[in-house]
């Protein structure tokens, strides 16, 4: 209505003046079913002026005006209209019919009727979408989402529009809410899978739609603003409510609000969303990987005749500080390049799922044998260093340092430690560098060394250390090589 007003002023049209002379005295609101809307103004006599779908409108014309008289309104007169409708609409525009007819009684003496109507014609505008949609779109179709229109445009309109932002190619199929009203169930989930387009549709169609969707398996997000969005809302998998122009009560049948109306933005959720996911993944992937080979390090000990290598502070040292810095940095790891060209996951799914559980299990057993074996080797030769019982704390060193390599490399599943940037998560080298100097200080540090009933390791005992820890990150790249060449089989 603010370009009508527009329109109006560019015309020449005085609003003011005409406010005065055609003030308004009732209104007949828009609604989803009659797809228009009228208001009655107060000129010499009561008129009725109608705005709503050329072609409803059109139904209700007995006449058009032509100059200053009305003439009948044929077959081919009303052909005229729609192939002119037609044209508007693919140019992307939303055409609105214009008509009127003169009341002869107060319109509050009897139910007003839309009907006998004078055709005056048609005014089309651009609701332009956002430029960044099309981005979006695209961005959509990568990730494996696939984006639906649901409009009360026409449906040439609607083709236009979808074809501007990649949503669907030229001669698409658009199905009408006239036409999804014939439509059986049966009929409707088989062309459900062909139709990215519903166009002319009420409120009340969503929902039918969002539960064919459902029927199909798929997982369904909705938008919507008004009352009568909220059945669709609550029926779909996240319902997404606009939050400047949406009402209360469909804001409070939706999982998520916009707070600004801008549909680029769930796409920047979604892809928040799978950050969030993958880095929950990874966070899971070296906690219980590394902590399972600890385990089985220490159970091992008593079943190889040797005593238990750490001490129970120790082993908090190692759930609190080497474990757990790492571990934190790794939840702020950024997206990968990839994030968004990757299908949707199940949402049914295991946290486990897609090997993460084999994952753990494998990972702990190559990390314990890994452990075990360097154990065995630094009890060989703990008497050529003086029978210091260093061993213990070449174990202890072990575990420790081979998690740093272990956290550095499980950021990404598919790219190689060497293919990544590694400025994009500063956190994690912080938190990598601070735990081996921590580490360090506790084997060299006399006072540290006391609490934590540690023995000083000499410059060959530690590189033991050092070669045996960096065989864990070694096992996980190797993994991802074998990974990759698999794939490409």
């Amino acid at each position: 209505e603010g370009a009508l007003l527009v329109l109006g002023a560019k015309a020449g049209l005085n609003l003011s003046l005409t406010k005065q002379e055609f003030p308004r005295i009732a209104e007949i609101p828009f609604s989803s079913q009659r797809k228009r809307m009228s208001v009655i103004c107060q000129g010499v006599n009561p008129v009725l002026f109608t705005k709503g779908s050329p072609e409803l409108i059109l139904e209700q014309c007995l006449s058009y005006q032509s100059g200053l008289e009305s003439l009948p309104f044929g077959d081919r007169e009303k052909e005229k209209v729609l192939v002119a409708n037609n044209a508007m609409a693919n140019r992307g525009l939303r055409v609105l019919g214009l008509a009127y007819k003169n009341l002869i009684y107060p319109p509050e003496s009897t139910e007003i009727s839309e009907d006998a109507l004078i055709w005056l014609g048609m005014v089309g505008m651009i609701d332009a979408a956002r430029p960044e949609v099309q981005i979006a779109v695209a961005r959509c179709r990568e990730a494996g989402i696939r984006p639906i229109m649901i409009t009360g445009d026409h449906q040439l309109t609607a083709l236009a529009v979808a074809k501007s932002l990649g949503i669907a190619q030229a001669g698409a199929l658009v199905i009408s809410g006239r036409e999804l009203d014939k439509l059986s169930p049966i009929q409707l989930e088989t062309l459900i899978d062909k139709t990215n387009i519903y166009a002319r549709v009420s409120p009340e169609h969503k929902l039918t739609i969002v539960r064919a969707l459902q029927k199909k398996g798929k997982f369904v997000a909705m938008t919507g603003d008004g009352v009568n969005d909220a059945p669709a809302l609550k029926q779909a998998d996240i319902g997404i409510a606009m939050g400047i122009a949406g009402t209360d009560v469909t804001k409070e049948a939706s999982d998520m609000i916009l707070l600004d109306d801008n549909f680029a933005t769930i796409v920047a959720a979604t892809e928040e969303g799978r950050v969030v996911y993958n880095n929950i993944r990874s966070f899971i992937k070296y906690i219980l990987g590394s902590n399972i080979g600890e385990v089985i390090t220490i159970a091992a000990s008593p079943l190889l005749g040797l005593v238990t290598p750490l001490t129970p502070l120790q082993i908090l040292w190692m759930n609190l500080v080497t474990d757990g810095l790492p571990a934190l940095a790794l939840a702020v790891e950024p997206a990968s390049p990839n994030i968004m060209r990757r299908p949707p996951f199940s949402p049914q799914e295991s946290i486990f799922a897609r090997g993460l559980g084999s994952y753990i299990v494998r990972i702990g057993i190559i990390f314990s044998i890994i452990n075990i074996t360097q154990m065995l080797i630094a009890v060989r030769l703990d008497p050529l260093f003086g029978n210091t019982g260093s061993w213990k704390t070449m174990v202890f060193t072990t575990l420790c340092l081979a998690q740093m390599g272990h956290a550095i490399s499980v950021r990404s599943s598919d790219h190689l430690t060497i293919e990544m940037n590694p400025l994009t998560n500063p956190y994690l080298w912080v938190a990598v560098t601070l735990t081996t100097i921590f580490q360090l200080m506790l084997i060299y540090v006399p006072a540290l060394r006391d609490f934590f009933g540690t023995q000083f390791l000499t410059k060959e005992e530690l590189l033991i250390c050092l070669g045996f820890s960096t065989l864990l990150f070694v096992w996980v790249e190797l993994e991802k090589l074998f990974t990759r060449w698999y794939h490409r089989r």
